[in-house]
């Protein structure tokens, strides 16, 4: 049996270089952290986040806990995060009663007792009592607990400490808790929807507070921030930036549109959200990054953190902050985060080590994210999603392509939006030329910043009668224009048209079954094509991956069916940059084989039916045309459903119930889909489109291709060699090769068992399924939604 180690001498984790961490002062530090986080919240739950910090380790003076940290060879400890919950309810509850604060704060009493019992793991609801159990308190120093606790708590000196008085407690505890609940029953809707979600963010504060600072106590990460000095610098290189690229024949276009904007600002300075509607290729990133550099002068943000919905978009964006503003963007994505499956630790304890913190918890002065990280940032589904927090204060939030949010949580979204945003001095800028509503999300709508004066018709918008993939191939072969696109609603409807294409010009294929890697390699191509031979025909067939944050622009754009925002955002790739004097974007009811609508399969039949009642009130649109029908369309949309339903999470998870909330999903809940490693070929002459972060990972790695690097996967001894970043990294290179299908889709490929009695992502080996140049199409029966 573990011999009891004074609580004095009890330690939080190995000595490093002669340091010795001793418990009691990382519960010190904790709560120093904790407090000062959460300062400006009122006396009493400052001193209650205090106590909770002392608690949320305390356990780990546990005997065998302090033996498991110190032996190599005991790879798990006991629990320690549900035991000091139990401790904190029972101390918490005594110094509210003591002080006679209990009737006013037993609401954040429950909310901190949740935080400490998850604070490595999963935030669950109020209701779940699991950590309310008798414990082996036998093995820890609970005279000198007891003694550290009324060193820092005076109104502890008449509290009796003891086993028996946790026993006593465990019989009455479900009283306080259910007193507690009671505080939280919304009633009748008496209350706002946004005053719920206020509190709901003052709780996920408490929790920043703690989990920060029990992070943090291990290593300070700091950040960097935007000064005086620093925004100046970002002026003069965006300066620098923008007269280099004067050249363009939609320059002086959109330099005054870029004027016009600024100015708007300067009018309206003091609002917390803005929207920025300009044509698409007018440089909405451009002028929002001036806009937010204006901000930080004038209002004293001090971070931009932009937000897009794809990772193509993400990297895009990234690479222009590098080169407008001459300062590095810190990128947060799905392809930067190992997947929490792959992370080991006691009790599935979820904690970044120190080389993680800085990108979990965002510590840089410009952010790039994607849509899923920045909802976790406002509906936390783990303890470590609130990390991304701990700096957000005085930021600017730049969220590209609203549009793209799924509708039907788009209120919520945005009600929990407002919230964060009052409460961190969020200042936030919707970028899109096709805006969707905020009256039913936001209190007041934002503040909206568009270009004045007249716009430059590059385009126009014309319907054909419908097609099938025959007729869409002869259409496309039959006109002149050099460069062509086809986009499809589906992956098969885009095979099916890239069969057809005859003749002798490049053709491409584009779509959401190529694995990253090969995904890539091709845009790349496609963007050299358009740049540099100009003279030469290319036809690309894609679907609408390549509608949004891929800079391409063609003469002729011929579009299947969708709904208005994305015809909006096709006619984005349509004359883009103004090269010639009229492009055309012809959208035409696309029937594969003649007979299967496939736009079904991927929109809604109300929006369906908005589109076409708009739409077809004549056969040919201008561009100038098209921002105005979208507004109508959204009128009609929202006048049809306020899409309000999902707000019901909000009273939901207010009573208790978080993970009605932290399941939400920008793009809606997806059907299940299983990955698979296609070891798909780079060809030696396409080497030189690779991205140089794939290069260097497969230099590092020491592997050529994906066998390699599929074989070094299986490699257990290779694996568990690596450390903690080495892991994260080998496996951001690994996910260049990985696609996630459908569950029938993947059965055809690889058997049941393969996936059920592996941890492992497993190898697609049929030859002949992934083809080399058009990606996995052989299979399309479940794969209608992919894009």
């Amino acid at each position: 049996m573990p011999v009891l180690v004074p609580f004095d001498k009890c330690i939080a984790r190995p000595d490093e270089e002669g340091k010795k961490h001793l418990l009691k002062n990382h519960l010190l530090r904790v709560k120093e952290f904790a407090e000062n986080w959460i300062s400006d919240t009122g006396e009493p739950v400052k001193e209650l986040i205090g106590l909770a910090a002392i608690c949320h380790d305390i356990a780990k003076s546990h005997a065998d806990w302090q033996r498991y940290i110190l032996d190599p060879e005991i790879k798990k400890g006991p629990t320690h995060a549900p035991q000091g919950a139990f401790l904190f309810s029972f101390l918490g509850y005594h110094w509210l009663e003591i002080t006679r604060q209990w009737e006013a704060y037993r609401v954040v009493w429950l909310w901190l007792v949740r935080d400490i019992a998850d604070h490595h793991g999963k935030l669950k609801k109020l209701q779940d009592d699991n950590w309310l159990q008798r414990y082996d308190w036998e093995k820890m120093d609970f005279e000198g607990i007891s003694s550290f606790l009324k060193d820092h708590y005076p109104e502890f000196s008449g509290l009796e400490l003891t086993i028996d008085s946790l026993d006593d407690w465990l019989d009455v505890a479900d009283e306080q808790i259910e007193e507690a609940m009671d505080d939280l029953d919304t009633g009748f809707g008496q209350k706002k929807d946004f005053d719920l979600m206020v509190h709901l963010q003052a709780w996920r504060a408490l929790t920043t507070a703690l989990i920060a600072g029990d992070r943090f106590d291990v290593k300070d990460t700091g950040t960097s921030w935007f000064d005086e000095k620093t925004i100046e610098k970002c002026e003069a290189a965006l300066g620098r930036y923008c007269t280099a690229k004067a050249g363009s024949p939609l320059a002086q276009a959109r330099s005054q549109a870029q004027k016009n904007i600024l100015k708007q600002m300067a009018e309206q300075p003091a609002s917390w959200f803005y929207t920025l509607e300009l044509p698409t290729g007018y440089g909405k990133t451009i002028t929002a990054l001036k806009l937010s550099l204006w901000l930080g002068k004038q209002r004293h943000y001090r971070k931009i953190v932009y937000v897009a919905p794809y990772l193509s978009i993400l990297e895009q964006t990234s690479r222009v902050i590098g080169e407008a503003m001459d300062i590095g963007a810190l990128e947060h994505h799905s392809l930067a985060i190992l997947d929490q499956s792959n992370k080991s630790g006691t009790q599935g304890e979820q904690r970044a080590p120190n080389d993680e913190l800085a990108m979990e918890s965002w510590a840089h002065s410009v952010i790039c994210t994607s849509f899923q990280q920045w909802s976790k940032a406002i509906f936390p589904g783990r303890a470590q999603d609130v990390l991304r927090r701990s700096f957000l204060k005085d930021s600017i939030i730049i969220i590209d392509e609203p549009q793209i949010f799924n509708p039907d949580g788009w209120n919520l979204f945005l009600t929990g939006l407002e919230a964060i945003a009052k409460q961190q001095h969020l200042c936030v800028l919707f970028l899109s030329a096709t805006m969707p509503p905020f009256e039913y999300g936001l209190s007041r709508k934002p503040i909206r910043l568009a270009a004045s004066g007249s716009q430059v018709e590059r385009y126009q918008v014309r319907l054909e009668e419908k097609m099938d993939e025959e007729k869409m191939a002869a259409f496309l072969n039959a006109r002149e224009d050099i460069k062509q696109a086809a986009i499809l609603n589906t992956i098969e409807d885009a095979y099916r048209v890239y069969k057809q294409i005859n003749g002798e010009e490049d053709v491409r294929l584009l779509h959401g079954l190529m694995v990253p890697v090969h995904k890539k390699l091709e845009i790349a191509k496609i963007q050299d094509h358009l740049e540099k031979e100009k003279e030469k025909r290319l036809i690309v067939i894609a679907t609408q991956i390549i509608e949004a944050g891929v800079d391409v622009s063609f003469h002729h754009v011929i579009r299947a069916l969708p709904i208005l925002p994305s015809i909006v955002q096709a006619a984005g790739r349509v004359n883009r940059h103004f090269e010639t004097d009229n492009g055309i974007l012809t959208i035409a009811p696309f029937f594969r084989n003649g007979e299967k609508n496939t736009r079904n399969s991927i929109y809604a039949r109300p929006l369906q039916r908005i589109t076409d009642r708009l739409l077809f009130e004549k056969d040919i649109w201008l561009e100038s045309e098209m921002e105005p029908l979208v507004r109508r369309y959204y009128e009609e949309m929202f006048r049809e459903n306020t899409y309000e339903t999902a707000k019901q999470a909000i009273r939901e998870a207010y009573e208790g119930d978080w993970p009605q909330l932290s399941k939400y999903e920008p793009f809606g809940q997806d059907y299940l889909k299983l990955p698979l490693f296609v070891p798909w070929e780079v060809p030696e002459e396409d080497e030189k489109w690779l991205p140089e972060q794939f290069l260097w990972l497969r230099k590092k790695f020491g592997v050529t291709d994906a066998a390699s690097i599929y074989e070094r996967y299986s490699n257990v001894n290779f694996m568990n060699g690596l450390s903690f970043e080495e892991r994260k990294q080998f496996m951001i290179l690994f996910h260049h090769f990985v696609l996630n299908v459908p569950v029938k889709t993947a059965l055809r490929f690889v058997s049941q068992e393969e996936y059920l009695q592996s941890n492992r992502v497993p190898l697609l080996y049929s030859e002949g399924a992934y083809d080399q140049n058009l990606g996995l199409v052989g299979h399309f029966d479940e794969l209608d939604n992919f894009i």
